[in-house]
């Protein structure tokens, strides 16, 4: 089994990301949902995976966090969802939504998505309605939500940044190359980086 693959990341396509890894491209089937927490392509990413064998094929299902791929297992729990089908409901409604969705029996919300009947997310909620609600639901949502803030704030940073090393004369992609180089959390001032970014090219 492979539980994670650490690398540089690639691509990021319709519903895979590419992972290399030692001269190797992982393709990795990730949450759409989750796109927006990417980081910038050529970055070190860590992808915690779920290997699905079959006769004629093998897949890499992957996530950011242990506890979005717990998520994705829970469900795989129930009979009737596979693994595309779990991560299509993922892809859909998002960690956050789906656990609240889950927690308060709306199965109706669950069986919105493409592909899942009223039947099997009915099953859903009755299936891992007290394993979420015993997971300490509301303190995982705010280390999603805290996840989501975090990454948002680096997204913006980097953007200025970007923009800052283009006027200056950079091409966009040196400038990328560069920023996805530095460690940024996203509490630094844009003059900071900025600075940062011009002491590392030289």
């Amino acid at each position: 089994m492979i539980n994670f693959v650490n690398g540089k990341l690639k691509e990021v396509l319709q519903d895979m990301i590419v992972v290399e890894t030692s001269g190797v491209g992982f393709g990795i089937y990730f949450p759409r949902s989750n796109f927006v927490n990417l980081p910038e392509i050529d970055s070190d990413i860590k992808v915690f995976t779920y290997m699905n064998v079959k006769e004629d094929e093998l897949s890499l299902y992957g996530f950011l966090t242990r506890e979005d791929r717990e998520m994705f297992l829970r469900l795989l729990t129930v009979n009737g969802v596979g693994p595309k089908g779990a991560l299509n409901i993922i892809s859909t409604l998002g960690f956050s939504t789906l656990m609240k969705a889950i927690a308060s029996e709306d199965s109706k919300l669950i069986a919105s998505v493409q592909g899942i009947g009223a039947k099997t997310a009915s099953k859903i909620c009755i299936e891992l309605g007290d394993k979420i609600r015993k997971m300490n639901f509301e303190d995982k949502l705010d280390i999603i939500k805290q996840n989501n803030v975090v990454s948002g704030k680096v997204s913006a940073v980097k953007d200025e940044v970007a923009e800052a090393m283009i006027k200056l004369g950079f091409k966009e992609n040196k400038a990328r190359e560069i920023i996805s180089k530095l460690e940024i959390t996203g509490e630094e001032s844009v003059s900071d980086l900025l600075k940062l970014a011009l002491k590392y090219k030289s």
